[in-house]
């Protein structure tokens, strides 16, 4: 199976050229072989939150709030993570995850981690990884020392002091273990971001192509957190995933009422 790159293909307002991410996806991969090109690949879906003033994604749903140069230099955020439901013989994927940048045009670096949950011909697969984009995501669960399964509670913090060299832990408050790493990545920090989304594939052979989103059913957000302070999140921070026709496929709810919390639904029904 290929492990997608969670690339932040956000298209907002329009305004993002199609296939922008994927080209720097080529790039990276030194092929870019008939790859799609389209823009991103998607996460929830659910209408609860939707509206006219809600950013429109191919491949983000979730919100994310936004600001200057060097704005974002810390982001957390809990989750539990989802059961995906691979009852049919397709190969989908879904990644839910916290991250900083990515978001607004002018930001083309993400850093971020979050878990995994896909549908392999059928069969589920879950596992956590982090990454900088544009760098392939690393899968931690392959030293065989971090499982993720259903219904775990995930925990993933993110920070810099410089926004030249990150720290990165995630943590899994059911299993039991705590995954920490540093990495030097030179970050923008324009935006932050909790988001789940369809994830885009890709390999030397055939280059970068959408996956098809899986059917997570929901996953809820809470405890986040943004600079160590609560994202005061509103609705005109939202993002709905939309097809390539416009019909939403993905939507979060509205926050909650501190601000700090929502859900993400599969689907084209409410998420409230």
């Amino acid at each position: 199976m290929r492990r997608p790159i969670h690339a932040a293909r956000l298209r907002g307002a329009a305004s993002v050229p199609a296939g922008i991410s994927a080209a720097l996806a080529c790039a990276l991969l030194g092929a870019c072989g008939g790859g799609s090109g389209s823009p991103g690949s998607g996460s929830t879906q659910g209408v609860g939150n939707a509206s006219a003033s809600a950013t429109q994604s191919t491949n983000w749903s979730g919100y994310a709030v936004t600001g200057t140069l060097g704005s974002f230099t810390k982001i957390s955020g809990s989750w539990t993570v989802p059961a995906t439901d691979c009852s049919g013989s397709a190969s989908t994927a879904s990644a839910t995850w916290a991250g900083i940048g990515g978001f607004k045009t002018t930001d083309a670096t993400l850093i971020q981690a979050g878990t995994e949950q896909d549908c392999d011909s059928g069969s589920p697969g879950y596992y956590a990884w982090w990454e900088g984009y544009p760098a392939a995501s690393v899968d931690i669960s392959t030293s065989g020392k971090y499982p993720v399964s259903p219904g775990d509670q995930i925990t993933v913090t993110i920070g810099s002091s410089l926004l030249l060299v990150w720290s990165i832990s995630i943590e899994d408050q059911t299993a039991g273990w705590t995954f920490t790493t540093t990495t030097p990545f030179l970050a923008a920090g324009e935006s932050a971001e909790w988001i789940e989304e369809a994830p885009l594939e890709a390999s030397l052979a055939s280059g970068s192509e959408e996956a098809t989103l899986a059917d997570f059913g929901g996953v809820s957000f809470g405890a986040l957190t943004a600079n160590g302070a609560s994202p005061a999140l509103t609705a005109a921070d939202a993002i709905d995933m939309v097809d390539a026709k416009g019909n939403i496929i993905a939507s979060p709810s509205a926050p909650g009422a501190s601000g700090d919390s929502f859900s993400v639904c599969y689907g084209s029904g409410s998420c409230d």
